[in-house]
């Protein structure tokens, strides 16, 4: 290999880490094991049963004041910020029902 090539794979092995996902991150170290499960499926205990939770990725546009509030909230309450948008849609659906 070239050393250009050497360089192109090295800068792909490097993990890129945005303010906004450090924001994101558990901060207490047993979160951190669970995060290491996966975004698209999760396990999560309910009683003795193990469940598993499937994932789909979503894209839209949030306002910037709602976004901020959202992370801010996801510090404070030391949640993901997906945890915090299912809450909310749950609740949503809750009271629709």
């Amino acid at each position: 290999m070239s050393k250009i090539d050497d360089i192109k794979n090295l800068k792909r092995q490097q993990k890129k880490i945005s303010p906004s996902h450090i924001i994101s991150e558990p901060i207490n170290e047993d979160s951190k094991e669970e995060n290491n499960v996966g975004r698209k499926e999760e396990l999560m205990m309910v009683g003795t049963e193990t469940t598993k939770i499937e994932r789909k990725r979503v894209s839209f546009d949030l306002r910037t004041d709602l976004h901020k509030e959202l992370k801010m909230q996801s510090l404070i309450q030391e949640k993901n910020i997906y945890i915090l948008i299912e809450e909310a849609i749950e609740s949503y659906f809750q009271e629709k029902n």
